[in-house]
């Protein structure tokens, strides 16, 4: 008599091929936005990082992807204000304190990174980086944000995560191209009123550790059906 044999009896002896596609799929679900995670972590490929800010002024015609992050930098580096094609600026970990006006001379910026720096307030030039997708604010003290942010055609992810917000700018829910946002522990009661901006595309919506009653927060279910609120 022939023993029948599984034709894989043990987890750990899959040959390669099935490892390959196994992490294929695995892959394909993370891009697709089936994990609770957030793929804007990762850092898009925007050519040569720079990670001094000598380098970057001796680069500054053409420097495209800065990052300075824990640099123990005293305010904003502003020769950076000159660098026009710059894409992506990570000044994470820095003491910037306040962000300058000129800010709005960086057209091309799509990935900018001021999580714990210090931040007390915002510019409204801030709300204009037109190719901006990506923004973090993170670990901040902000008591507010300004009502420019809702001018960023682009913006898809913005992380205000552990701040002291204690509202948001009724512009903010017209931000249509927006998938991720996160305010975590802040001091939010509320949402903007209206928010036909986002039915569209948010996909997760971050609130706990705020002091939303239930009643708002059954409100913001109600008008976000389809997106992944977590509270």
């Amino acid at each position: 008599m022939t023993k029948h044999i599984p034709l894989n009896p043990y987890p750990n002896s899959m040959n390669n091929s099935t490892k390959r596609w196994l992490w294929t799929v695995l892959a394909a679900l993370l891009v697709s936005g089936c994990s609770p995670s957030d793929q804007f972590w990762k850092k898009p490929d925007v050519g040569e990082k720079v990670t001094t800010l000598d380098d970057a002024i001796k680069k500054i015609a053409i420097v495209r992807n800065v990052d300075l992050c824990d640099h123990s930098l005293r305010g904003f580096p502003e020769p950076l204000l000159a660098a026009t094609n710059l894409e992506r600026l990570s000044l994470r970990k820095n003491a910037i304190g306040t962000v300058p006006d000129g800010i709005a001379a960086l057209p091309k910026i799509c990935w900018l990174d001021l999580g714990q720096t210090g931040l007390t307030n915002l510019p409204p030039a801030l709300g204009r980086l037109p190719a901006l997708t990506a923004l973090y604010l993170n670990d901040n003290a902000l008591v507010a944000v300004p009502a420019s942010l809702g001018d960023l055609p682009k913006l898809t992810y913005l992380n205000l995560d552990r701040n002291k917000l204690t509202s948001l700018p009724p512009e903010l829910g017209r931000l249509a191209s927006l998938k991720w946002l996160r305010l975590n522990s802040n001091q939010l009661t509320d949402l903007p009123a209206d928010m036909s901006g986002w039915t569209k595309n948010l996909k997760r919506l971050y609130l706990t550790g705020n002091p939303l009653p239930e009643a708002e927060k059954n409100r913001i279910r109600k008008a976000l059906p389809a997106c992944d609120v977590f509270f």
